[in-house]
């Protein structure tokens, strides 16, 4: 049996293992001193805690990579456990979750960081069979698509690059507008995401209800699940 089991600080134990069972973790060992130390599991699934009195969340760089045949279970799990216990589905702050993505060297992903700050990605292989396939106008398309989120996923959280990152995916949108394909629909649900940040409900609200009304997203709701949910997500947010 080989094992690799990720180590990672945090402020407060008690508010990280109230945090991960939210997500269906047990705390299977918790040692409160003289040096604080939480093992937290969820079946196969082992996170290792110490705490440290020092650690600053916000300022957290501590990151690791779990590669499984699980990744869309796990994050419709989480997004369900998520939303029941905020009441919305949360994507920025900490902690936070992001949409699940199909990446561009071969994984189908999502990542979430906790209440410490510690970021967990999870990813899958992506078979052939799950890549879709486009007209060559489209596929040219969907590939200057993925820049602009590859960019706007870098860059969101970057103090002072919202304005910038929202103009990126304008001028996207703009370009490709009548290119139909699930990148266009991403890019365009991240924006709604951004402008209900800065305080444009109405370009958020416009941007949702395009998407969720598009004929092409229409005519096969099952494929666009997940970004279906995340309109929702977002919509409901909107909600006074």
């Amino acid at each position: 049996m080989n094992i690799i089991t990720p180590i990672f600080p945090c402020r407060s134990l008690d508010e990280l293992i109230d945090f991960y069972r939210v997500l269906g973790f047990e705390a299977t060992y918790h040692q409160k001193s003289p040096n604080p130390y939480a093992i937290l599991e969820r079946g196969w699934f082992r996170l290792d805690f110490y705490g440290v009195k020092q650690h600053v969340p916000n300022q957290c760089y501590h990151t690791c990579y779990i590669l499984t045949d699980e990744a869309d279970e796990l994050y419709e799990a989480f997004t369900i456990a998520l939303r029941s216990h905020y009441g919305k589905l949360p994507t920025r702050g900490l902690p936070r979750i992001s949409e699940i993505r199909d990446k561009k060297f071969g994984v189908r992903e999502f990542m979430f960081s906790d209440v410490a700050g510690n970021c967990i990605r999870i990813g899958r292989k992506i078979a052939p069979q799950d890549e879709e396939v486009y007209s060559k106008e489209v596929e040219a398309a969907s590939k200057r698509l993925s820049l602009a989120l590859d960019f706007a996923y870098k860059s969101e959280d970057e103090e002072g690059e919202l304005e910038k990152v929202s103009a990126v995916l304008d001028k996207a949108i703009e370009k490709d507008k009548d290119n139909h394909c699930r990148n266009l629909y991403k890019v365009m649900i991240l924006r709604a995401d951004l402008a209900i940040a800065q305080g444009d409900p109405a370009k958020a609200t416009l941007l949702l209800e395009l998407v969720r009304k598009s004929s092409y997203i229409q005519g096969q709701p099952d494929k666009f699940s997940t970004e279906l949910q995340r309109v929702a997500d977002l919509l409901h947010r909107l909600t006074p």
